[in-house]
């Protein structure tokens, strides 16, 4: 459940990233929303003239409300308008005169907001960029304010690649964790399989026999005799209680795995896992199905040991053969 609720967060937020608003909800056309001074800017006096002829500016000179730079602060005019003059806005070609520099409307669509304070016009500077594309420059040399308007574009662009690319390592992180465990649970079910394969003869040698001659011998008894004999179950319990620490191999075949057999859910070996050392979880997984099923014997028992390939615990159970 954690790793799917992790997706949808991530999917949530990217969802969120894209649905920005391109255009000022507080400011006019001509202006960008400062948010540190919370007031409305000038883009004529951040950026200066538009540089090349027949561009005007941006709505918003390309920032968005959160401060991040979208778009480049000047575009191309539209077709049928032309800017020879440098004003902030394209006008008409055919004859008619060309915008002149508007003044920064009084009132945006939010609502009445506070300007910034005034600041000079940066000079009008060397045109750094090409016809049909406004990103490429013509020219190595450009003027100061130029380079200061680029510069400062691109460190405020910078914030926007941030959160997709922490998004993605997020998603990344939990595919591996999801794979990990699926990889887990698939090694720990097989694992009893590929041990007696791998012992070839010798596990023959060691489980067959005690399922053929002790495991019968053991279904006449009932498991409650375990409870008495001590040094049996104390055996047992050395063999089957212990797991590995954080740092350590993987374990199967342990009371965890036992109780799993019997029907146990995993919480109540979490819990009983959870008591010790002051009680044993292999003697409580007894008495829990000795109590439940009265009727359960010995051999039930043995057979789930050599399932789970445990063959020294099983050893240790045919001393009550």
């Amino acid at each position: 459940m954690g790793p799917r609720r992790l997706l949808l967060t991530a999917a949530v937020l990217l969802l969120a990233l894209a649905a920005r608003r391109e255009a000022s909800e507080y400011c006019g056309r001509l202006e960008y929303w400062n948010a540190d001074n919370e007031c409305c800017g000038s883009c004529l006096q951040r950026f200066g003239p538009p540089p090349c002829p027949d561009y005007e500016f941006a709505e918003n000179c390309g920032f968005d409300d959160y401060g991040d730079l979208i778009t480049h602060p000047f575009r191309e005019c539209s077709p049928g308008q032309c800017n020879p003059d440098g004003a902030e806005l394209c006008g008409p070609c055919d004859g008619g005169t060309t915008a002149s520099t508007p003044a920064t409307p009084a009132f945006s669509r939010g609502g009445s907001r506070l300007r910034c304070r005034e600041r000079p016009v940066p000079a009008k500077g060397y045109c750094p960029l090409t016809p049909g594309n406004p990103c490429a420059p013509s020219s190595p040399a450009s003027s100061s304010s130029s380079k200061t308007s680029e510069r400062d574009a691109s460190q405020e662009a910078l914030p926007s690649f941030v959160l997709p690319l922490v998004l993605l390592l997020l998603l990344t992180w939990a595919v591996i964790v999801i794979l990990l465990l699926a990889l887990r649970m698939h090694l720990c079910r097989h694992k009893g399989a590929l041990e007696a394969l791998e012992t070839g003869k010798a596990g023959k040698v060691s489980l067959l026999p005690l399922q053929s001659k002790e495991l019968p011998s053991l279904a006449s008894q009932p498991l409650s005799r375990l409870l008495d004999e001590l040094e049996v179950l104390e055996e047992l319990i050395v063999l089957l209680d212990p797991e590995p620490g954080p740092g350590g191999g993987m374990s199967c075949g342990t009371t965890r795995h036992l109780a799993a057999r019997y029907g146990m859910p995993a919480t109540w070996s979490t819990f009983t896992y959870s008591l010790r050392p002051s009680r044993s979880p292999l003697r409580a997984l007894i008495e829990m199905v000795v109590a439940r099923e009265p009727s359960a014997s010995l051999g039930q028992l043995g057979a789930h040991l050599a399932q789970l390939g445990r063959a020294d615990a099983l050893q240790v159970l045919s001393k009550l053969g």
